[in-house]
């Protein structure tokens, strides 16, 4: 039986009122019946039951209505909106853009800049350069929209612009990508020097051809290794001169590394040697590996770390002069039996052996054909008491060239709503965008997770030697991709880009691809209790990192110069034939926050911006991907 208990139509089901006629009621079904009411018709049967009440039951009623007033008191929105804001910090963008909708009290909170800016801190907390500040407090939400839109274009390998950079007329061996400052090194046996914005070669220095360089930004030194002579040339960026003549192995070099003190230097000879490089001296030689060196690293200033292509990374203590430590990659996960098979063939064979190699401060990435191993060197427990007893440094608002150019990509694109956050509180994560935070300035947790020293509360530095490395490193990420040959990593964003080498085969893949690591930590996100950073051992071994291929403006220029005139697209070099051909093999590459370098085989080298709005993934394709940003931010 059906009630109208309105002019309008309303129908109330009487049945589920009646019950089983014994005094029971389906409550889910009286809740369901009431709630699809309209407001008018609700009202109208509140009124007629309460007309046939008994007036005994009055007061009952009256306790019962006082009692889900006080219930459904909104807290939040009687709050002021800074603490209301203060709260809503804790929850995901996926959950604020839900508790958006509770009411317009809710949604101005959720709109609250505060919560934007810490959006803002998170996306750029591993950021090279500090995030200028807005001047309008408003537009922390468009700039959030900007900083996740880049986020998410890395994910999803969407290149927005390629711009190419002519010079160099034979193998573009090398580069070094420091902010705005691109450093090639090439066979036609000179170092070049570019403005990245600008897109024009700044300086050019003429030496022998160019197998490897380091670059320190602090001392504006340039160290420089040559493919066919046995030295190392060390330059000043400052007055464009060559300041030493490092002189000690039989053939060519392969690897170099500068630090504040030392210049380390890995041969073809399969010998490394240790420079003070201010002095010109040689301190130390260590003899012949059993293999070539792919790569060298300095920890500590006082570590050296060489790792050979068939996968046998040493230590050696400078100081000590002589090896500490030796470790197989090939056994790192003897503990894990899935693991250790999927690493049994690393450094066995010629199909296996290393291609490429990356590292910074305690970080280090190898790479065969098909896998990616991300490593990390752990800290002994006196290295996390010194940390704990220093204080943080601040993060100075100086310019970024990340904000200026993320800023002018919104100007073009409409604002829609979304959420917010406040500064550097400790909530759950937002997955693949958002890293991990401690108690600590996210800028703190980025140098002392790169094995960089944080300054005391008097402003001095700790000089004191740290660990020396006896244990093998943590192996925090294996990523199986294709047949690749030549990459690049981002060590703050465990950013990696790759590519495959671009043969005159037919058929062939040519292909670039983008994956970023993401710590999965054993336990729970820190509170603000916890002091110490995230450390190797409280990281879980990931064996999930996607690999995406890029795409957008890069796709458009693949197979020829069709693409020309495109939205995002430069002015292409002569006789351009595409990307994915032989002639712009990926020799070398570079990375950095917002952009992906190439060095190609012919001397050209391209950039490709991950910030703008120009090409953009079809809603199915992304649907049927599952792509991570969109499903743990709920925001787009």
């Amino acid at each position: 039986m059906q009630l109208d208990i309105t002019s309008g139509g309303g129908v109330f089901d009487i049945a589920a009122l009646r019950g089983d006629g014994r005094g029971s009621f389906d409550e889910a079904e009286v809740k369901r019946v009431v709630r699809s009411l309209r407001l008018s018709d609700r009202m109208r049967l509140i009124h007629l039951i309460l007309d046939s009440c008994l007036p005994g039951d009055i007061s009952q009623m009256i306790r019962l209505l006082e009692k889900y007033a006080a219930s459904t008191l909104d807290i939040v929105a009687m709050l002021p909106q800074e603490l209301g804001a203060k709260i809503l910090t804790f929850l995901t963008i996926h959950e604020l853009l839900e508790v958006e909708c509770v009411s317009k009290a809710w949604q101005a909170v959720v709109h609250h800049p505060s919560i934007w800016r810490q959006h803002c801190l998170e996306l750029t907390w591993s950021d090279p350069t500090p995030l200028k500040w807005p001047h309008d407090a408003n537009e922390w939400e468009p700039l959030y929209k900007a900083l996740h839109h880049r986020e998410r274009n890395f994910s999803l390998g969407l290149a927005q612009s390629v711009r190419f950079l002519r010079g160099h007329t034979n193998f573009c061996t090398t580069l070094i990508l420091k902010g705005n400052r691109l450093i090639s090194g090439s066979y036609d046996e000179t170092i070049r020097v570019w403005d990245v914005a600008a897109g024009k070669e700044t300086h050019c220095l003429k030496a022998k051809a160019i197998s490897c360089l380091d670059f320190l930004p602090d001392e504006e030194v340039l160290v420089a290794g040559f493919h066919d002579v046995g030295r190392v040339h060390v330059y000043s960026t400052v007055t464009w001169t060559q300041l030493q003549t490092l002189q000690g192995h039989l053939y060519g070099i392969r690897s170099v590394a500068i630090s504040k003190k030392y210049v380390i230097s890995a041969g073809a000879d399969k010998a490394i040697v240790c420079w003070d490089w201010r002095a010109g001296q040689k301190i130390v030689r260590f003899g012949q590996q059993t293999n070539l060196n792919i790569g060298v690293q300095i920890v500590d200033d006082e570590t050296v770390v060489g790792v050979t292509v068939d996968g046998i990374v040493r230590t050696f203590s400078i100081r000590r002069k002589e090896m500490i430590s030796q470790f197989k990659l090939n056994e790192l996960a003897a503990g894990d039996p899935l693991t250790s098979a999927r690493l049994s063939q690393v450094g066995v064979g010629a199909n296996n052996m290393l291609q490429w190699f990356a590292a910074k401060g305690r970080q280090m990435t190898c790479a065969t054909k098909n896998v990616i191993l991300h490593l990390e060197w752990e800290e002994n427990k006196k290295d996390k008491k010194k940390k704990s007893e220093v204080s943080t440094p601040t993060t100075e608002n100086a310019p970024s060239p990340t904000t200026s150019s993320l800023r002018h990509s919104v100007a073009g694109r409409p604002s829609t709503s979304t959420s917010m956050r406040s500064p550097l509180t400790s909530r759950k994560s937002l997955g693949s965008v958002t890293p991990s935070r401690t108690a600590a300035s996210p800028r703190a947790s980025a140098a002392s997770r790169l094995g960089m020293s944080p300054r005391s509360v008097n402003g001095s530095m700790d000089t004191e030697p740290t660990s020396i490395m006896t244990a093998p490193p943590k192996l925090l990420s294996v990523v199986e991709t294709p047949d690749v040959a030549v990459g690049a990593v981002d060590p703050l964003k465990r950013r990696v880009s790759t590519a495959t080498r671009f043969s005159t085969r037919a058929g062939a893949d040519r292909r670039i691809f983008l994956s970023t690591y993401k710590e999965r930590r054993k336990a729970d996100s820190p509170t603000e209790e916890d002091v110490e950073p995230v450390t190797p051992s409280d990281v879980s071994l990931d064996m999930t990192t996607d690999i995406a291929t890029i795409g957008g403006a890069w796709g458009v220029l693949a197979d020829g110069p069709a693409g020309e005139g495109a939205p995002g697209i430069g002015r292409l070099p002569p006789d351009f034939k595409g990307l994915a051909t032989p002639g712009l093999n990926p020799m070398s590459m570079a990375l950095s926050h917002e952009e992906v370098v190439v060095g190609c085989a012919d001397g050209s080298i391209y950039v490709m911006s991950f910030v703008g709005w120009e090409y953009s993934q079809p809603r199915d394709e992304e649907f049927l991907e599952g792509d991570a940003l969109d499903e743990e931010q709920g925001y787009e």
